[in-house]
């Protein structure tokens, strides 16, 4: 197998490979050799989906078929709303076997739905002080969760700040969430905030929201919505609906009456498909007066830049 630093570093190789006909068995076969060396349920989980998906695409429909109920006997369940319309499943989707084994998967989905809950991860203990401290609010990536994602922004409370972690009760799959629905995103975001306020010695006006792809995305909305009071955010490579066509953002930019007083970053990588799009969204906040900062990270996919903690701790500062 070649070797990898992390599991984000093998998935980042997996993308390269993904979604062209002449590389799509490579890709497999990257993600079958590097199973047995992932055994961390979420992680797990998430190389089934990305292996039946391949197998799929490839029109192996009896080894996709195999692999969707392989993950299921593991507990690796999804929704049926994700199966029936993801565009890599297109070959299956009138088989009957894969509409059992979509019966099957929605069962699991709503016993789980059924317990799922916003989780607020706190990075450390309260201050016992009373010396007010900033707030970071930190938001994880689609089919991500709270824990994986705490080690990126970690760094942050040595800097002072009071670091939270939050996850979307919108769950995808086993110890994975998302940020689709951003109504009730937002909704859950301002109930932990009023509980933090209420609970914390917080410094007035000095809250940041951050997040990575899909929650970079949610935390760009959830500053020009106003949804609480902040200082700006920290998106890195945002992705999702408003990226894919960043227009949509001018309405939220029009009637945002805090914009001139709002600080923002945005952290791309160089290779992240979505550069042009950071890049025409990076110009269309500074062209409302949005004080924004674009940094590109050289070498770096759809990932955390390696040193993200000296980005943080340079964004952090002009906070202050």
């Amino acid at each position: 197998m070649a070797n990898f630093d992390s599991f984000a570093e093998m998935i980042q190789q997996v993308i390269v490979y993904s979604g062209n006909e002449e590389t799509e068995q490579a890709a497999y076969d990257l993600l079958t050799e590097a199973a047995p060396h992932f055994p961390d349920q979420h992680q797990a989980a998430l190389i089934y989906n990305w292996r039946y998906c391949a197998a799929a695409k490839m029109n192996q429909i009896d080894l996709a078929l195999q692999l969707i109920q392989e993950a299921l006997d593991l507990g690796f369940w999804a929704s049926a709303a994700y199966l029936t319309s993801d565009d890599d499943l297109n070959s299956l989707q009138d088989l009957p076997e894969f509409k059992h084994l979509v019966e099957l998967n929605e069962q699991k989905y709503q016993e789980a739905l059924a317990e799922t809950k916003p989780v607020a991860l706190i990075l450390q203990d309260p201050p016992t002080t009373g010396q007010p401290l900033p707030l970071l609010l930190s938001l994880h990536g689609n089919a991500m969760n709270a824990e994986e994602s705490a080690q990126h922004w970690q760094s942050a409370v040595a800097l002072g700040w009071y670091t939270v972690i939050l996850q979307s009760s919108q769950i995808f799959g086993p110890n994975a969430y998302v940020w689709n629905d951003l109504e009730l995103g937002a909704s859950e975001i301002k109930t932990h905030y009023q509980d933090l306020i209420a609970s914390t010695t917080l410094e007035p006006g000095l809250t940041v929201v951050g997040g990575f792809s899909k929650g970079g995305e949610m935390a760009i909305w959830l500053a020009l919505k106003e949804i609480i009071p902040l200082a700006g955010f920290i998106a890195v490579n945002p992705g999702g609906p408003y990226i894919d066509d960043v227009s949509k953002f001018l309405p939220l930019l029009e009637n945002c009456k805090s914009l001139n007083q709002l600080r923002a970053w945005l952290v791309a990588g160089e290779n992240d498909r979505n550069l042009p799009k950071f890049k025409a969204l990076h110009e269309m906040l500074c062209s409302h007066g949005l004080n924004c900062q674009l940094i590109i990270a050289p070498k770096t996919e759809h990932a955390f830049p390696k040193d993200f903690d000296q980005t943080l701790a340079q964004a952090l500062q002009t906070f202050r």
